[in-house]
């Protein structure tokens, strides 16, 4: 078989895969004691709202055109977290015996009991980022699932929406959709950040917090893949999207760019101090779109570098990999084994990482396996 088409509806571009892997690096290390790559993570969460909206935003260009009623809004929905709600049930259980919970329902009697439960039973509906306290209950990660799946259900509406404010295909269209999003965004967050409110709630877990940037990246990835599919006419079933990328006049101006805007989250990551209300998502909306944009639009040395086969490898397994991992930390932490050195911890951390993608590959294989099985009706 040939390389997938830019148009096709099953496109996987590599590099997403890769910079997945990059992103996720940044929130294992900074969940396993290491304060200091706070910034590292609140990139990598920004990174992966902007990376779904800009892979609906291509999907639908690609011809997938969810319809926008509550019903279909939900099995939307649903079919997005499916892949992913067993394991978070799975890990919900097992950080119970470490969490400290137990501990404290003994303590508190039957009303601390009341209390866990309810907070079980927000975690198991997804509803947990609704609520301003304890979105940390449990797997603390799982508010980013709850956040998604509110997403997800918004994103059929959305995904009409930004079709038909780009109907024209005008460049200035989508331009001035971006800014007016971005200053929408940029003030709410500063006005959030001037109250005495819960920053870190309202700002990075709140789902509606994180539409800016989603809708975004939505946008350009819906505009980009239909200035790719003008330039290939729809018709050459074999070219890659890197390689539609390459016949656009901006194939080369992208590459560069790609790289520049890299260089300028990796400052503002480790070299700069960002007040919380710009860290935890407005200040990586522009560069972040540009990288996405990049990656997607060209096929230079920084698209190469993050279609290498084990990033690849390690992408395909990041979102399973995000449960995984504190729970597996929280079980490290819960027998002393945490690492007193830094040379300690830093196996701890290795050790700790390669333990969680051995355990979300075999999920992935067994769950794939599974459902290839039910599908083809055989044992």
């Amino acid at each position: 078989m040939g390389k997938e088409t830019a148009v096709s509806s099953n496109t996987k571009i590599e590099a997403f895969q890769g910079l997945r892997t990059i992103a996720l690096a940044g929130i294992i290390f900074y969940h396993y004691n290491n304060p200091g790559l706070s910034t590292y993570a609140a990139w990598s969460v920004s990174m992966f709202f902007m990376l779904s909206g800009y892979l609906n935003g291509i999907s639908w260009s690609n011809g997938k055109h969810p319809p926008k009623d509550l019903k279909s809004s939900i099995f939307y929905m649903l079919r997005h977290i499916k892949k992913l709600y067993l394991l978070h049930i799975i890990m919900t259980l097992l950080c119970i015996p470490v969490s400290g919970i137990p501990e404290q329902i003994r303590q508190s009697g039957p009303s601390g009991l009341l209390f866990w439960g309810l907070v079980f039973l927000m975690s198991v509906t997804l509803t947990k980022s609704l609520y301003p306290k304890y979105y940390w209950g449990f797997n603390g990660v799982s508010w980013f699932l709850s956040a998604y799946a509110v997403i997800s259900l918004l994103t059929p509406v959305l995904l009409h929406k930004t079709a038909h404010m780009l109907e024209n295909k005008k460049f200035k269209t989508a331009l001035k959709a971006i800014f007016a999003i971005w200053i929408l965004q940029f003030s709410y967050c500063f006005l959030i950040g001037r109250t005495d409110w819960n920053v870190e709630y309202w700002i990075y877990i709140f789902p509606l917090s994180r539409l800016g940037e989603y809708m975004t990246a939505m946008i350009v990835g819906m505009f980009t893949q239909r200035v790719f599919c003008d330039a290939c006419s729809c018709k050459d079933d074999r070219l890659s999207s890197a390689e539609a990328g390459l016949s656009l006049p901006f194939g080369k101006i992208s590459g560069i760019s790609g790289i520049i805007f890299g260089i300028v989250i990796a400052m503002l990551i480790f070299f700069v101090s960002i007040p919380e209300w710009l860290v935890r998502s407005v200040v990586w909306i522009i560069p972040n779109t540009v990288l996405l944009w990049s990656l997607h639009s060209s096929k230079g040395i920084l698209t190469r570098s993050l279609s290498l086969r084990p990033l690849v490898i390690l992408g395909n397994d990041s979102a399973y990999m995000f449960l995984i991992h504190p729970v597996i930390y929280g079980y490290f932490a819960y027998f002393g084994l945490t690492g007193s050195s830094t040379a300690s911890r830093i196996f701890v951390m290795v050790l700790n990482y390669f333990i969680t993608f051995a355990l979300a590959e075999a999920f992935r294989r067994l769950t794939g396996r599974w459902s290839y099985n039910i599908t083809k009706g055989t044992p």
